[in-house]
């Protein structure tokens, strides 16, 4: 009798074994079934390894994102004060400073607060051994250690800042200037050629990574001793002058949104005057230094910002990767199940329960995925150096397999385990033991749809990802290739921040000159920012005809009188800058036509010998030009105000005749005669202004990388199931071949019913993908319109893909000998 019939000895064994020998026993049989169906083995391992690569890879540096600014103990205590300023009309510009008063305000009459530190930018420039430097630093003063306790290798953190010409510097700039010298302080560093500064001590880098980007912070007490004056009267009365951070730290035990909530209103108490004579109704906010970075979009000094959207964006394109090949593993276990069968149903006849049974296949899933997680390990290893470009960041192996990250691993693969094999085990654990071995066993109905739905899931997201890449690359093609308003070609950048203020200001008509002398150089100018540079933002404005609570912000620029020309901007009314011209230099504007339309004076020709004040300056409007690009197309032209002034960040060079190798030749020429000994550091300012979507290109990059991934797994599945479906229906397919049908009519039976689940597919990614999409280009001013083309290239791509992946096993199993295929049993 059937009943009779004997398992091989691994099978027997399960039934009597203790736990120790079962499992052993079962990691056997997961062996030998893996090596038995060798291609259905490499397509879950393959897709599994490739879906928990992309996923560890995003979950390390989604960690790195959330982990910045959370490296020191009270870091919950710490907010930065930030400012909004309130417009007549209701909208609100946030800044993420305060005005020089609030700081000392906030010590002195606030119980809440443990301390108070203030910071600025510094661009300090350094001589030493014969070479000059350039490192990122900021002012701060003696309570900066408080607030953020770095640890001081050396010195006291109590006074390291309190006396003017003091300089605390990482471990790196003391390895960089003092080599390896046990003791540095008390040694001094040269800053701009003649100023010496105090080293009063050594910090150490923080564990976590921080918004704030500095190697050498410098006592602000400095700043107040070169400028006594000037610090005296923004301490007593530069309520609207929001260019200093302050950073506060609370008594433990109290909360921020108490906190925020007394000092809101602040500045409107203290300074009814000045709030009075502008007309702004500033508020003011603390943010939690743990979420300046990918929270507030406003970094402190040069330090950068994250986005928290594009983190979850990112993190979620991992989970649905996972997702991908966890299905694909799932569709291949069960679509294979018919062949386990008869030994399930030898098993269950023999006693085995269905306990033990869904241990076995969870066993079994348990060998692969470890199996795919080791093949994952050395692909990260491999690819870690490529993912570190595309990511921006610096992971090492050590970084990548810390105990963390392992622990990481380890949870990932118990996670993955029953995520990818608990179905699988119910259904084979499910077999009716007498069907099976009576040889009624089919697949359920049930089965093949939820096969055809996993299907149509995974392509579904592989879809939406190949829609979303398609429209953001799109988006870029447009930032990219848009006019800008003025001719970007053939301009030369050069950047100022190495050389001492005074030295640039007082070799800049020298330099200027030096230039023009060589053919092929056509323009020069000398100014504070150009397309793609910030200016002097948030300035105050107050123009003819508007009271003065107005409340009108502009972005303000300090230029030469070779600007216009040399950067080739059209104007749209009046005249450009008369170089040289003392009038101009004193009394004369230059401004945008969004200024115009701010300032509520109709038209460009209406503005002409209009009166401004702004930034310090009175004076009338001379010209209007039309309306170009300052930034990103993320951003609308804001209004512009440009103004003659000796303030110089940059240097634009116009060339033409030459080539650019010519070019670069000439300017290192110029500043080997005026600038000599300091590093020039130029770009072309093509480049220079795409820089500004540097991040976006990273974000496309790194989603086409998931969305080519995500086909892939997807695909390898679908091979794996055209493969075996091809088996299923061999018999079919000889019958089929002896009656007549052709190649063709074999290759397009077994194709249509894959191809139909990927247009459904197609049908339900659409209208998602769109929706996801218009969210994300809700960021841009300037942006594209989604047309329905990009989903029809996007679906007719998937199907081709598709058709692709199938057509090659269905054409082997068209052109099979139908003989052999009907002789088998």
């Amino acid at each position: 009798m059937w009943c009779n019939l004997s398992l091989p000895g691994p099978a027997r064994q399960i039934l009597t074994a203790k736990p120790p020998i079962m499992l052993q026993t079962y990691l056997k049989i997961a062996w030998r079934n893996a090596l038995a169906n060798r291609s259905y083995t490499f397509i879950s391992l393959s897709s599994l390894a490739l879906g928990i690569t992309l996923f560890f890879f995003i979950t390390i540096w989604v960690k790195r994102e959330l982990s910045y600014d959370k490296g020191f103990p009270s870091a919950q205590q710490v907010y930065r004060v930030e400012t909004d300023l309130q417009m007549q009309d209701g909208t609100t510009s946030s800044l993420p400073g305060a005005g020089w008063p609030v700081g000392r305000v906030l010590a002195t009459d606030y119980p809440e607060v443990e301390a108070v530190t203030y910071m600025r930018n510094w661009s300090p420039v350094i001589k030493a051994k014969d070479t000059h430097f350039y490192e990122d630093a900021l002012y701060a003063d003696e309570k900066f250690l408080n607030v953020f306790p770095y640890q001081l290798a050396e010195g006291n953190a109590a006074t390291a800042l309190s006396k003017p010409y003091s300089l605390v510097i990482s471990t790196q700039l003391k390895e960089k200037y003092f080599g390896a010298t046990e003791n540095v302080v008390g040694k001094t560093i040269m800053i701009s050629d003649t100023v010496p500064y105090t080293v009063t001590g050594v910090f150490q880098d923080l564990s976590a990574p921080s918004h704030l980007k500095f190697d050498m912070v410098g006592s602000l007490n400095t700043f107040c001793a070169m400028y006594p004056k000037d610090c005296k009267e923004e301490y007593a009365s530069g309520w609207f002058d929001v260019n200093m951070y302050n950073y506060i730290k609370l008594k433990k035990g109290i909360s921020g949104d108490v906190a925020q909530a007394k000092i809101k209103n602040l500045v409107l108490d203290k300074a009814k005057e000045a709030v009075a004579k502008t007309g702004f109704k500033p508020a003011l906010k603390l943010r939690p230094v743990t979420e300046v970075y990918l929270y507030s979009n406003m970094p402190t000094g040069r330090g950068t910002t994250g986005n928290i959207k594009m983190v979850q964006l990112f993190f979620i394109v991992a989970i649905f990767i996972l997702v991908i090949a966890c299905l694909n593993f799932i569709n291949l276990t069960t679509a294979k199940s018919v062949e386990r069968a008869k030994e399930i149903g030898i098993k269950k006849v023999l006693g085995s329960n269905r306990k033990k049974l869904i241990l076995q296949f969870l066993t079994e899933t348990g060998v692969l995925c470890v199996a795919a997680t080791a093949i994952s390990v050395v692909l990260m290893t491999i690819l870690l150096p490529v993912f570190n470009e595309f990511s921006g960041e610096a992971f090492t192996a050590r970084n990548l397999f810390s105990a963390q990250n392992c622990l990481l691993m380890l949870g990932i693969v118990v996670l993955l385990v029953p995520l990818a094999g608990f179905y699988p085990a119910l259904v084979l654990s499910s077999f009716k033991p007498i069907s099976v071995l009576k040889g009624r066993f089919s697949h359920a109905p049930s089965g093949a749809i939820l096969r055809k739905a996993m299907v149509v899931t995974q392509f579904v997201i592989s879809i939406a990802f190949i829609m979303g890449t398609l429209i953001i690359w799109k988006q870029m093609q447009f930032m990219h290739n848009q006019y800008l308003g003025f001719d970007k070609d053939k301009i030369l950048i050069i950047d100022m921040k190495k050389v001492p203020w005074a030295l640039r200001n007082d070799n800049s008509e020298a330099f200027k000159n030096t230039l023009l002398g060589w053919p092929g150089i056509k323009n020069v100018t000398a100014c504070t920012a150009a397309p793609g540079r910030s200016g002097w933002d948030s300035q105050f404005a107050w123009p003819e005809g508007k009271p003065k609570d107005a409340q009108l912000i502009v972005e303000y620029i300090p230029v030469d009188g070779n600007y216009i020309k040399t950067l080739g901007l059209q104007l749209k009314a009046g005249r450009d800058f008369i170089a040289g011209s003392k009038a101009d230099s004193t009394s004369a504007f230059v401004i945008n036509e969004a200024a115009v339309k701010l300032f509520g004076w109709g038209n460009a020709d209406k503005a002409i010998g209009k009166k401004l004040t702004t930034s310090g300056k009175e004076g009338t409007i001379a010209g209007v030009l039309k309306d170009y690009h300052q930034h990103g197309l993320q951003q609308k032209i804001n209004p512009v105000v440009l103004s003659l002034a000796s303030f110089i960040n940059i240097y634009a060079v116009r060339y033409d005749g030459v080539t650019p190798k010519q070019a670069t030749n000439i300017l290192q020429a110029a500043w080997g005669k005026v600038y000599k000994g300091y590093p020039m550091e130029y770009s072309f300012m093509d480049d220079d202004f795409q820089r500004q979507y540097a991040k976006l290109e990273k974000f496309q990059s790194l989603f086409g990388v998931a969305a080519a991934l995500s086909i892939v797994i997807a695909c390898m599945g679908l091979f794996g199931l055209a493969i075996f479906t091809a088996q299923k229906r061999v018999k079919e397919i000889g019958v089929r071949k002896v009656l007549g049908a052709s190649v063709a009519n074999i290759v397009t039976l077994l194709s249509n019913d894959f191809l139909k689940l990927v247009a459904i597919a197609v049908v339900i990614a659409s209208p998602l993908a769109w929706w996801a999409m218009s969210k994300w280009l809700q960021d841009f001013a300037y942006r594209i319109n989604i047309a329905w083309w990009m989903f029809a290239v996007a679906g007719l791509l998937a199907l081709f893909i598709a058709l692709s992946t199938v057509i090659f096993q269905a054409i082997k199993a068209a052109i099979a000998n139908p003989v052999k295929s009907l002789r088998t049993e």
